[in-house]
């Protein structure tokens, strides 16, 4: 126990008694942004009160990494000058912030312009929860997908993603990969491949539809560890 003539003695120096847990923590994001385009531009993410950082959004690859302080939610917009003439922030999307110290934020453009909204969609990004010789598929599409990677069965709804870890075949770097799509409660084969997996490096695959042909879609992105 603290002896009162000491706490006396803390309070005058202005010494707080506080857990360190009060201090803010930080975080590690990185971006990557759906449906691709060739050079996207950047978005603002809220940081703190009225306080945004800019930051990339590649379709093509993972962004570079960001340090920034926990927020209860990740929002992502920009600032803009309300109609009282005051500065605001137009937000696009957002979504509740996970636990995990390292993260990585999808954001699925809803139209052509970023004001058209985004889904903002966290995932935990550390190499235990996702690393090396692991896939990432997520349906952006407006059917249910389903699928077997390596031996690994899955089925996915619309706006939402799963993590699997295929088993390679007997050469040790390839697996097959078919997928399915649901119409009129049957399942109908689009895709079948081989694909290569290996411990340096881990892939996210898109389901989605194709604006201009509406036909089903997938793209692909390996990132090297």
């Amino acid at each position: 126990m603290i002896h009162l003539h000491l706490i006396r003695v803390l309070l005058l120096t202005g010494i707080s008694l506080l857990p360190c847990a009060a201090q803010e923590e930080s975080v590690i994001l990185q971006f990557l942004s759906f449906p691709k385009a060739i050079d996207p531009k950047p978005v603002e993410l809220l940081i703190g009160d009225k306080k945004t950082l800019t930051v990339e959004i590649p379709s093509n690859e993972l962004s570079v990494t960001y340090k920034v302080n926990r927020q209860t939610v990740w929002a992502v917009g920009e600032s803009a000058t309300g109609e009282d003439g005051k500065p605001t922030f137009k937000v696009f999307g957002q979504a509740p912030s996970l636990a995990t110290p390292k993260q990585l934020i999808l954001l699925v453009r809803k139209g052509e312009n970023y004001s058209d909204g985004m889904d903002v969609i966290p995932i935990k990004n550390d190499i235990k929860d996702f690393g090396g010789g692991q896939f990432l598929f997520m349906n952006a599409a407006k059917i249910d997908i389903a699928g077997e990677a390596g031996g690994e069965k899955f089925v996915i709804k619309p706006g939402t993603h799963t993590i699997v870890s295929p088993k390679p075949g007997e050469n040790g770097r390839t697996f097959h990969a078919m997928f399915y799509f649901r119409k009129d409660n049957e399942a109908k084969p689009f895709f079948s491949s081989k694909w290569p997996v290996a411990d340096s490096a881990r892939a996210l695959i898109f389901f989605y539809h194709d604006p201009e042909t509406i036909q089903l879609r997938l793209h692909s992105i390996r990132d090297f560890l």
